[in-house]
């Protein structure tokens, strides 16, 4: 049983979704019984029919119990060629889900938060036992389903229901722990043994990513690399001693990439497409996007793009101060995104200095993205911390070369240029400062028109890298197999 609080197609908020729906097709290809689970909210009935499976399902809570419907409805998706299908069940509740955002109101998180999601893992339980169904595993994500595993133990101590399953807690962005003040541990029934400093509390609070790391058989995250940085104080935000107490049962696991939605041979957002022995389309997608953004068009300067949210996790804490010497460079910048206001202000501010060479639009647009990732020469991501990144992975298949900082998902996906030999695939650095940033873009805006060999060479091998969701689906079997042996 899959639990997931979004799953694209019918709830997207951030790369979680992505995951729930490509990991669940691809483990049912491989011959898995895989269902998932999420919430019903409020705009899925406008755009999904479905049908109740379960008119009423009591989820016991602390003193109460808490009535539900469970709806159906399957999720489609293409693999190797074959229309798969995988059940998804929906728990609605109108109180909990029937609000205007997942998580919050776009100014604040909603402050029953813990309540909502505490109720929904709660929920993933009672759905298998009217089923009468038994998963081997429950795999949860993220601090929205992280009481499952927690759920899950305190079901086995009191009778047999699933008594032979296990719990897969997968952390797609650590810096989210679903904090709540420690009142609320009476509504989701943890008793006040679990609200110690090794399960759930956290300076007198509950952090509900804690407890499900402690209770789950198998955590894993995102990338090797961004498993490597839980375990240091410095990358762990705050969780390093929980994580290196899981011992070998806390790994990493490379996301794969949607190589059908992202792929310059067939990509139907472009104006025309391209491969790695033809890359004439590439010259045309990079001539509409200056079009499109009013820039000169020129083949022959470079074009750094960018597609993010704006928030100090991708960066931009350094990257603003940098983007002045940046855009004094001989390159055109093109910054596609939306989130914190004061980005969005920076970002305004610099187009009207440089009105000439940054092409700025804030918010999201899917066909744009494409073209940024098609048209661009070089794609820059300077997180701060970046537990897998999927830009990267889309700009490698799209021969534009990433500047990365080397943490997480991006050290595990980007090889370092070599000067010497031209090998490599990009350009990394180290520190998250301004002048690191501004030094890579330097050397890399510099090795474009210096080292065009190179460049080229670099191109042809950065559309060759491939990281398949096939690859990643059966590293989470060789996991699912572990928890359970």
């Amino acid at each position: 049983m899959f639990a997931s609080s979004e799953v694209d197609g019918f709830s997207k908020s951030g790369g979680l979704a992505d995951v729930a729906r490509a990991l669940p097709l691809h483990l049912k290809s491989l011959g898995h019984d895989v269902r998932i689970v999420t919430p019903f909210y409020r705009l899925i009935p406008e755009k999904h029919k479905t049908s109740t499976i379960i008119p009423s399902l009591g989820v016991p809570m602390g003193s109460e119990e808490i009535w539900c419907t469970v709806r159906h409805k399957d999720l489609e998706g293409n693999v190797d060629g074959k229309t798969i299908s995988v059940p998804v069940y929906f728990i609605e509740h109108k109180h909990h889900f029937f609000r205007h955002g997942y998580y919050g109101d776009g100014s604040q998180a909603y402050p029953d938060n813990a309540s909502r999601f505490g109720f929904f893992s709660k929920a993933v339980l009672q759905i298998c036992r009217a089923l009468d169904w038994t998963p081997d595993i429950f795999h949860s994500n993220d601090w929205h389903t992280a009481l499952v595993p927690f759920y899950l133990k305190q079901t086995q101590l009191e009778n047999a229901d699933f008594i032979k399953s296990r719990s897969v807690l997968t952390i797609h962005n650590a810096g989210y722990q679903g904090g709540a003040p420690g009142i609320f541990r009476h509504s989701l029934g943890i008793p006040l043994e679990n609200f110690v400093l090794e399960m759930f509390e956290d300076y007198g609070h509950l952090n509900l990513l804690k407890g499900g790391i402690n209770f789950a058989d198998q955590v894993n995250t995102v990338s090797p690399g961004y498993a490597e940085e839980l375990r240091t104080p410095l990358g762990s935000h705050g969780l390093h001693e929980t994580y290196l107490r899981k011992g070998k049962n806390f790994s990493g696991i490379l996301n794969g990439c949607d190589y059908d939605e992202w792929n310059p041979e067939t990509d139907p957002h472009l104006p025309a497409n391209f491969s790695a022995k033809d890359l004439a389309g590439k010259k045309e997608c990079k001539q509409e996007l200056q079009r499109l953004y009013g820039l000169p068009e020129s083949s022959s300067i470079p074009i750094i793009g960018m597609v993010s949210r704006l928030t100090m996790q991708k960066g931009f804490d350094h990257l603003i101060p940098a983007m002045r010497g940046i855009l004094r460079m001989d390159v055109q910048v093109v910054v596609l995104g939306s989130g914190e206001p004061w980005i969005a202000n920076a970002f305004d501010q610099l187009q009207k200095e440089f009105s000439d060479k940054l092409g700025w639009y804030n918010g999201y647009n899917n066909e744009l993205a494409h073209l940024i990732e098609a048209g661009s020469d070089m794609f820059l991501m300077p997180s701060l911390y970046e537990p897998c990144g999927l830009n990267q992975m889309y700009s490698l298949r799209y021969g534009t070369l990433p500047i990365v900082r080397r943490v997480g998902g991006l050290k595990d996906t980007v090889l370092q240029y070599d000067e010497s030999t031209g090998k490599g695939n990009g350009f990394i650095f180290n520190d998250p400062t301004s002048a690191s940033v501004n030094n890579t873009v330097s050397w890399a805006v510099n090795t474009f028109y210096e080292r065009p060999v190179h460049f080229r060479k670099m191109v042809k091998a950065a559309m060759k890298q491939r990281f398949t969701w096939k690859t990643a689906a059966k590293k989470y079997v060789a996991l699912y197999q572990k928890s359970l042996n």
